[in-house]
């Protein structure tokens, strides 16, 4: 496998959902990537190894971005495997829920 040297020149699709998904050939140590934390938004682990390109049960590992990185928020998914030999890192922007509020 050949690890792009082009860092931030990224892969990335959204679905009618709207998680944007951006794929970058890059090793783990360029992205601030935290992963003892949880990404923001509406997730659950298995929707964004998929959303990443893995099957939940290949190793995942799931954090999120401690800054913002190539116009990704602070916050957004980080997803890869959890490998040496990971092909890339997938950086997920979640969408929030919002929920509004009547007045009494």
């Amino acid at each position: 496998m050949t690890i792009s040297t082009r860092p931030h020149t990224p892969f990335y699709s959204t679905d009618a959902a709207g998680f944007r998904t951006a794929r970058y050939a890059v090793p783990l140590d360029q992205i601030p990537a935290d992963f003892f934390a949880d990404p923001d938004g509406e997730w659950t682990f298995e929707g964004l190894a998929e959303m990443a390109g893995f099957t939940p049960n290949t190793g995942v590992a799931l954090g999120a971005l401690r800054r913002s990185f190539n116009g990704h928020p602070p916050g957004s998914a980080v997803v890869t495997l959890n490998a040496a030999t990971r092909p890339y890192v997938a950086i997920i922007e979640c969408p929030v829920a919002v929920f509004c509020v009547q007045s009494a």
